[in-house]
């Protein structure tokens, strides 16, 4: 290895201070290989985190100075007890750090609302920051998504358990899917909070048309997730058949169109924890016309009960569909837990339950400890529909780190090629976006895949990323 390259991963592997920083500065970028580069970013990284903690310590020290009256705060919303959250600060201080760092009023209240949530409620997040165990990004999303617990005066136990949880994933997830676990754990602590927000927000439905130039105009709807995520499901339908008439040379402008329209932001919302692993989970798959039920118990099998189907419908059918998770007793309205809509987060029981009670239904068996769903296969190259409905199920998203894109609008990829001895089954198959499928056949990217769905990547540079497995009632 490069001396060079050798000395940047033992500065990354250490502890970050002040001396470790002026030497990271002083190596000269352009002697060290791609992968020392690639090891210089990743300790860069960390010490940035490192000076982030300081200035987060100081910016509360600051506004400590001189305590004031109650002001609305960047993290304003509704907290446990349904009243505004707010933080203290003194407009005197908040003017103090707007003016020295030349950033607006409102710039500096968010800076001191996350380092009040932080230094003063999350220690062992502003300590990881410190010990560039996370990234300023991943901090910001714990403080954010905790505020409505911390400002509701929930119990410090229970608003420890969350910060250690999201904490304990931070290795393996990005700030974004940090944020939609910490939801889904608030929302779990305060289900009956998000019953009533949903509840109030389900009149404000509307939908808004804005005319732009050029013949153009926009569409705004705000509806139930449910209803978006079947709305969002029928124009990806469209434009995947309008994709496949156009033919080879239009490809690439397709997928960029699809991509564009369906990797959706996350929402502002809450999220649910799910129940305890001695549960079962019934989760409820929702269609246009149907919604199949998934229902689970401590049985070593899953029951996939459609009939045969071509890759082609299957995948046309899999593009209508939208799965809610729910645990038994809430189903049965023997209890009030949030469930959760895949690629959204959570809703409401009692919008699960109007899915449930208007729909079909169709069952999957999952394994009550793991939530991983179980094993089926096939010995032929081209995977039944069963096979694809259990992948997308399973994987929830693209394998690839951090990559967001629903499995029913991926490829379903062999790890190990078909023609290499590659089986087709749950071990050796995995939803792959179009684009990150491409990277694996063309970009010498590799990948080692599990029963699971867990996986490991390997990059053109040799660097590995672990993926871990996604449980049936865990957040992808």
């Amino acid at each position: 290895m490069n001396p060079l390259d050798q000395r940047v991963s033992e500065i990354k592997c250490g502890k970050p201070n002040a001396h470790a920083l002026v030497e990271l500065i002083s190596i000269s970028r352009y002697e060290l290989t791609p992968d020392g580069r690639v090891e210089l970013l990743a300790a860069l990284e960390k010490h940035l985190s490192w000076l982030q903690s300081h200035i987060h310590e100081v910016t509360y020290l600051i506004s400590l100075d001189q305590p004031g009256a109650q002001s609305e705060g960047a993290f304003s919303g509704y907290g446990a007890d349904g009243g505004a959250i707010t933080s203290d600060l003194n407009d005197q201080e908040r003017e103090e750090i707007a003016a020295a760092l030349r950033i607006s009023p409102n710039t500096a209240q968010h800076r001191i609302d996350t380092a009040t949530l932080l230094v003063h409620h999350l220690p062992e997040t502003t300590r990881a920051l410190a010990d560039g165990s996370i990234s300023t990004a991943h901090a910001n999303a714990i403080a954010r998504e905790s505020a409505p617990l911390i400002y509701g005066g929930a119990d410090k136990t229970i608003i420890a358990k969350i910060e250690a949880k999201a904490l304990a994933s931070a290795e393996f997830s990005t700030p974004n899917q940090i944020a939609v676990a910490m939801r889904k754990a608030v929302a779990q602590a305060t289900p009956q909070e998000l019953e009533e927000r949903f509840a109030s927000a389900r009149e404000e439905r509307k939908v808004i048309s804005y005319p732009e130039r050029d013949g153009m105009a926009t569409i705004s709807a705000l509806l139930t997730a449910p209803d978006a995520r079947l709305v969002m499901r029928s124009l990806e339908l469209k434009i995947r058949e309008s994709q496949e008439r156009a033919g080879s040379a239009d490809q690439r402008r397709a997928d960029a169109f699809v991509q564009f329209f369906t990797e959706e932001p996350l929402q502002n919302t809450t999220r649910v924890a799910p129940p305890s692993a001695a549960q079962s989970f019934q989760s409820v798959t929702a269609r246009t016309s149907e919604v199949e039920n998934v229902s689970s118990s401590e049985a070593d099998s899953i029951a996939l009960v459609r009939p045969q189907a071509s890759e082609k419908s299957a995948r046309k059918n899999s593009a209508m569909t939208i799965n809610v998770i729910i645990d038994l007793p809430t189903l049965l309205g023997l209890a009030e837990n949030p469930a959760e809509l895949s690629g959204y987060g959570p809703i409401p029981a009692t919008l699960a339950r109007e899915l449930a009670a208007s729909h079909q239904w169709r069952r999957f068996i999952s394994d009550p400890i793991t939530g991983e769903l179980l094993e089926v296969g096939r010995e032929k190259y081209q995977p039944p529909a069963a096979l694809i409905e259990f992948i997308n199920a399973r994987d929830k998203t693209c394998r690839f780190p951090g990559c967001r894109r629903a499995a029913e609008l991926s490829d379903i990829d062999h790890a190990i090629p078909w023609d290499e001895g590659g089986q087709t089954s749950p071990a050796n198959l995995g939803a792959l976006c179009r684009r990150h499928h491409r990277l694996k056949t063309h970009g010498g990217w590799k990948i080692s895949s599990n029963a699971d769905g867990s996986c490991t990547w390997t990059s053109p540079y040799g660097k590995s990323y672990f993926v871990p497995a996604r449980p049936i009632n865990e957040v992808a």
